[in-house]
């Protein structure tokens, strides 16, 4: 899935999906849930650091 197409389906802004993927915006609950059901997955899983590599 592109950033395009994750935005659209979740009904952002490309730029502001942009934003939110470079660390300059922080979603509110509610995004964060737009784009969790989008991906199939959890809101808190967006959230979570990903594991350190060895």
């Amino acid at each position: 899935m592109t950033l395009e197409s994750l935005a659209t389906e979740a009904g952002l802004a490309y730029s502001y999906m942009g934003g939110i993927e470079r660390g300059q915006r922080n979603p509110s609950l509610d995004v964060a849930e737009r784009i969790a059901e989008v991906l199939g997955s959890d809101p808190a899983t967006l959230f979570c650091q990903p594991p350190k590599s060895k």
